[in-house]
C-alpha cells in the first residue's frame, strides 16, 4: 500500500480540468461540513482522475473476459464503497464524488446509494427492541442490500433501492431510487466494510474500490455535537422531525443529550475503526 501526505498528494501532475464552478456546494455539503473549491481542486479532482483510470482498466478487463469467455455481454458496474466514522463527512464526499465523476465522464452513468435506507423501518426496530442499536450492523437489512448489489453487479436493469428521511429518522415508504445499469455505483455507509465469521456473503464482496474517511475520535465527537446543536435550531423545529420533542431544550440539556447519544455510538465507532484494514485509500 502506498501512503501520501497532503503535500505529496498535491504534487501530482493530474490535469485538473474539471469545471468545478458548475458544482452547487449547497446541494453537496452536509450540515456543518466545510468544503472549498481549493480543496476540491487540490484533493478531489486528482482522486476522480485516478479512479477514472481504475474504472477504465476494469472495463477493459471485463470486456476482454466477456469477448473471449462469455456468450453474452452484460453491463457490469464498478462499485466504490465509502465509509468512516460518525460525522466524518461520508455523505458530503459521496455526493461530491458523484458530481465530479459525472462532470469528468459525461458519457458514463454514475449513481449513488446510501445504506441509511437499509436500516429497518422504525416500526420494525421498535418491535425488535433495536432502537437503541440503530446504526449497529443488526439494525440493517443487510441481506436485502446484498441481494440488491448482486442484481446491480449482474447488470439487472432498474433495481429498486431503499431511501431514507433524516427528518423523520425512518425509511421512506414506497419511495425507491432505481439503479439502472450504471458504469459506476458509489455506495456510502458506516458498516459496508464490516466482516464476520458467519455470513456467506458480505457487502464488501461487491466493492471494487474502498475509501475510508479517517479522523480522530475526539474530533468526530466535536463535529457530532456541533451538528446536533445546528439540527436543534433547524430540523428539530419541524413537527415531522423525530427529534421534535427536543426543540426547546436549553444549552446544557442539549449538550447532555448530544453527549449521551454520542456515548451510545462508541461501540459502532470501534467496529468502524476495525474496517480500516485492507482499505485502498
Amino acid at each position: 500500500m502506498i501512503y501520501y501526505t497532503r503535500n505529496e498528494w498535491q504534487q501530482n501532475t493530474f490535469s485538473k480540468n474539471i469545471a468545478t464552478e458548475q458544482l452547487d456546494l449547497n446541494e453537496i455539503v452536509s450540515l456543518n461540513d466545510k468544503l472549498t473549491y481549493k480543496e476540491i481542486n487540490d484533493i478531489y479532482i486528482p482522486l476522480v482522475q485516478f479512479l477514472t483510470e481504475k474504472v477504465k482498466a476494469d472495463k477493459s478487463f471485463v470486456s476482454f473476459v466477456q469477448d473471449n469467455m462469455l456468450a453474452e455481454n452484460q453491463a457490469i458496474p464498478f462499485i466504490i464503497g465509502i465509509t468512516g466514522g460518525v460525522s466524518v463527512g461520508k455523505s458530503t464526499m459521496s455526493r461530491l464524488l458523484l458530481e465530479l465523476m459525472r462532470l469528468y465522464n459525461p458519457n458514463w452513468n454514475v449513481e449513488l446509494i446510501t445504506t441509511d435506507g437499509y436500516i429497518y423501518p422504525k416500526k420494525v426496530l421498535l418491535e425488535r427492541k433495536l432502537m437503541s442499536k440503530k446504526g449497529f450492523p443488526e439494525s440493517y437489512e443487510t441481506e436485502q442490500l446484498i441481494k440488491d448489489l448482486k442484481k446491480i453487479k449482474s447488470g439487472v436493469a432498474n433495481v429498486p433501492t431503499y431511501t431514507y428521511s433524516h427528518l423523520t429518522y425512518d425509511r421512506l415508504q414506497d419511495a425507491y431510487h432505481y439503479i439502472n445499469q450504471p458504469d459506476i455505483l458509489i455506495i456510502e455507509g458506516v458498516n459496508i466494510f464490516q466482516t464476520n465469521n458467519y455470513s456467506e456473503e458480505l457487502v464488501s464482496d461487491y466493492l471494487d474500490y474502498k475509501i475510508y474517511l479517517d479522523a480522530e475520535i475526539e474530533q468526530m465527537k466535536q463535529w457530532y455535537i456541533q451538528r446536533f446543536f445546528k439540527l436543534q435550531s433547524e430540523a428539530f423545529q419541524n413537527e415531522q422531525s423525530h427529534f421534535y420533542q427536543y426543540r426547546d431544550l436549553n444549552y446544557e440539556d442539549t449538550q447532555r443529550l448530544a453527549l449521551d447519544i454520542w456515548q451510545s455510538m462508541k461501540l459502532i465507532l470501534m467496529k468502524i475503526l476495525c474496517q480500516r484494514v485492507n482499505v485502498q485509500i
